[in-house]
């Protein structure tokens, strides 16, 4: 009898064991299955596009990066500059370089004191509907510069609205339709702005770059 006892015993313990380790398999399983996530590979676009769908999510989700390095790639020329922008609107064919003179005639000098100062180089080509759409080249870090001086003169009242130009990463388009819709830039607002946009924050704080009608 106390065999028979014995042998009960035993079965009951294996049987035991057996289940604990079939459970502890099973959770060292799950847990690394947790614990290795997808790598997610985010490659940066051409200038003026963030990047990826990828990072376009993230920065819908307040995650993003900020600052005109979030624009995209920067531009090392004019040439450069235009090239891209023909590529991406098969227009612009017809560059014509302007100088500072130019760009007074072109924004009127109560606007021309607020960007000229900040503007390395800038060119013109046709664009339709606008025979004259201003391409624009900031100087090394001026950009930066460019937001706090805008929002100064917002501040000091010698401004009232955001700036229409459309921006990349020390670059810019004249006409912000064309920039937005057409190259994926972003426009610069530094007042609030009631409008669905995919924004960015900018350098300066209480400024956003901010790209409208972009899922």
């Amino acid at each position: 009898m106390d065999i028979a006892l014995n042998s009960r015993r035993f079965r009951t313990t294996a049987a035991v064991l057996l289940a604990l380790v079939v459970a502890t398999g099973c959770a060292g399983a799950d847990g690394g299955a947790d614990r290795t996530a997808p790598s997610r590979d985010v490659e940066s676009g051409a200038p003026g596009i963030a990047g990826s769908d990828a990072a376009d999510a993230d920065q819908h989700a307040g995650h993003g990066p900020g600052g005109i390095a979030a624009l995209g790639e920067p531009v090392d020329s004019m040439d450069e500059l235009a090239s891209w922008v023909q590529e991406e609107t098969g227009e612009c064919g017809d560059l014509a370089p302007a100088d500072r003179d130019d760009l007074v005639d072109y924004l009127g000098p109560q606007l021309a004191e607020h960007y000229a100062p900040f503007v390395a180089e800038w060119a013109t080509c046709s664009i339709p509907p606008y025979d004259r759409l201003g391409l624009v080249r900031f100087e090394p870090d001026r950009l930066i510069e460019f937001q706090r001086s805008w929002q100064q003169a917002q501040e000091e009242d010698r401004l009232v609205d955001d700036p229409t130009w459309a921006f990349g990463n020390g670059f810019a388009v004249t006409a912000g339709p064309v920039g937005n819709d057409e190259l994926g830039l972003h426009y610069l607002w530094c007042t609030p702005v009631d409008i669905e946009a995919h924004r960015i924050p900018a350098d300066v704080e209480g400024c956003e770059f901010a790209r409208t009608g972009h899922h």
